[in-house]
């Protein structure tokens, strides 16, 4: 097939996946979370006035307040939502109030907590639509690494793992955490070859460096901005780029244009939490003690909460593919959503039901993928290091969850589809093309 066609199939390719994550954005079961999210979108409302000090931090902070739930959580989706908003026509008195986890769904009901579905399935296009952007860089990932024969399988398992569209269609945090989180690999990768193989064309090599590491600065604080958790994909490609400078160059330049890119993260992060503005120190302290506390609060359901460490690492190998998806997690939403549930699961548009047998499949190939990339970084491939380095950094993240909440494990989700999609490559197409391979990355004579 001629090239021109080739991208022509890649395109539509893509295109159909993104339709495909995009159909099921108003049968996907609710969550209570997402009322929360909505509330918090009357930020934008008040950015839109000019009236930024009215979200400045300001202690004491009551629990369950919009302030506390703006310092704890991403604030990318809550002003997505809000943008959105605007954009239809709507105003902040139409937004739900707090959800009160504590008390049943009528009288959130009653208080004006709960949405209606109109409103709900509006206020989840914007995390949708990020959710399927999602697809292109991890199909670009996938090119990166192996061409099409790792790129087609990382894009579809991608668009169909059921658990990244239960949760990246709801109107959370995730889908701009998984995007964003995709996104600054995508850029990482494009930037270490840019750097450090023998090609001479392509866009990210005409860029100037301080582009090329802001660029990737950006794409970290928007991590980051997402969802704190992005700290991890943000400190671990700002690791990669590091290593991978200082096997080119070693000198002082690979450290400042990492610190360049990790101050521009920085800036970039704060310039989207207007909450830190006045008070960046204490405002941070407090977010650090929220959190901690929230998760040893939601610790305390026993039967969600682990008691060993091997339980830990078991989530580890199970989360990726062995285990169906949780619709929710507080004990006082069982019964209320079955029907959404069963209709859901019904249709044809969440996801692939692959069971436990390829889902051992699924999960032996992303422990074949695993072993290549190692094999691959020991003859000195820089691109197979910096997945490597991602999927470390999320292991030992992972590690310190100390619940089973399905949503938390879904930074894992993402280099686990890059491994399985590797081993599956690997196994596939045994050897690319010569002159389909992507340039060696090789180290300079300095070096």
């Amino acid at each position: 097939m001629p090239d021109n066609r080739k991208r022509i199939a890649d395109i539509a390719f893509l295109l159909a996946l993104m339709v495909y994550i995009l159909a099921g954005t108003s049968l996907t079961p609710i969550h209570g979370d997402e009322f929360m999210h909505m509330a918090m979108a009357r930020d934008t409302f008040t950015l839109a006035q000019g009236e930024w000090s009215q979200l400045a931090y300001a202690p004491p902070v009551q629990p369950d307040s919009l302030q506390n739930l703006r310092l704890i959580n991403g604030t990318i989706n809550k002003t997505l939502i809000g943008v959105i908003w605007m954009i239809t026509g709507r105003t902040a008195d139409s937004l739900p109030g707090i959800y009160a986890w504590a008390m049943p769904m009528d009288w959130n009901q009653r208080q004006g907590n709960v949405p209606t579905l109109d409103d709900l399935h509006v206020a989840r296009w914007p995390s949708t639509l990020l959710t399927a952007l999602g697809v292109i860089p991890v199909f670009l990932l996938g090119w990166q690494l192996r061409l099409r024969s790792l790129a087609y399988p990382a894009a579809l398992l991608y668009a169909l793992h059921p658990v990244i569209l239960l949760n990246g269609r709801r109107a959370m945090l995730e889908g701009s955490l998984m995007l964003a989180t995709l996104l600054t690999m995508s850029w990482l990768v494009a930037l270490i070859v840019a750097e450090h193989s023998a090609v001479t064309h392509g866009l990210m090599r005409r860029l100037p460096p301080m582009v090329r590491y802001g660029g990737l600065g950006v794409l970290a604080g928007l991590a980051i901005a997402a969802k704190h958790t992005g700290l991890v994909v943000a400190v671990a490609a700002l690791t990669a780029a590091l290593v991978a400078g200082l096997t080119r160059d070693r000198s002082w330049r690979p450290l400042a244009w990492t610190t360049f890119a990790g101050i521009v993260a920085i800036v970039v992060w704060l310039a989207l939490n207007p909450a830190y503005w006045n008070d960046p120190l204490g405002a941070t302290w407090y977010t650090i003690n929220a959190r901690s506390s929230l998760l040893a609060e939601q610790s305390t359901n026993g039967s969600l909460t682990y008691t060993s460490v091997w339980q830990r690492v078991q989530a580890i190998v199970t989360e990726p593919f062995l285990t169906p998806p949780q619709y929710y997690e507080s004990d006082t939403w069982a019964g209320l959503i079955n029907d959404q549930i069963a209709a859901y699961e019904s249709s044809s548009i969440n996801g692939w039901d692959w069971g436990s047998l390829i889902g051992v499949v699924l999960t032996t190939l992303a422990g074949i993928g695993l072993l290549t990339l190692i094999y691959d970084a020991l003859h000195r491939d820089l691109i197979a290091w910096a997945i490597l380095i991602w999927t470390g950094a999320t292991v030992l993240s992972s590690l310190a969850i100390p619940l089973d909440w399905q949503r938390y494990y879904l930074p894992l989700l993402l280099p686990a589809i890059i491994l399985a999609a590797a081993g599956l490559g690997r196994l596939v197409v045994r050897r690319v093309p010569d002159e389909k391979r992507l340039p060696t990355v090789v180290e300079s004579p300095a070096a």
